[in-house]
């Protein structure tokens, strides 16, 4: 059976809580149980926002995550496009086909970045016009060259 709560339990709680200390802290260092620690704190009128606290931690590195998968396909983009200039301008066929290889391969991290943006519902959807662009740079995607 556990042990019954104290007045020394209740001022403990109080004081850790007014100290900014978390539930599962306070349990630690009292030697209660969360449980025991969260009925004291509900006896006391204390709330533990502990989970606001990570609510917005959490809605930061999803924000963060947009903000650099927004960055990479932009920047994938770009170096679509730097490649694309390149082909007209290449020395040779072989300089031409690297430069159209490394367009598509750029144009297929933007696309698979910003099919992750469309499912988190953030970022860029500019996928299906660099999948265009790509196809009649180098034919399909798939390998599938009858139309080139």
């Amino acid at each position: 059976m556990a042990e019954p709560i104290t007045n020394t339990d209740r001022e403990q709680v109080r004081r850790l809580h007014a100290a900014g200390k978390s539930r599962n802290a306070i349990a630690r260092e009292t030697g209660r149980s969360a449980a025991t620690v969260s009925k004291v704190a509900r006896e006391l009128g204390l709330e533990f926002s502990g989970g606001a606290r990570v609510a917005a931690a959490t809605e930061a590195r999803r924000a963060d995550a947009a903000a650099r998968r927004e960055l990479l396909a932009e920047e994938s983009l770009d170096g679509a496009l730097r490649q694309v200039e390149r082909t007209t301008g290449a020395e040779s066929a072989r300089d031409a086909r690297d430069h159209a290889t490394a367009a598509r391969a750029l144009t297929e991290v933007h696309a698979r970045v910003a099919e992750l943006a469309r499912h988190s519902r953030t970022g860029s959807a500019g996928g299906s016009m660099l999948d265009r662009l790509a196809d009649a740079l180098l034919g399909p995607a798939g390998g599938d060259d009858k139309g080139v």
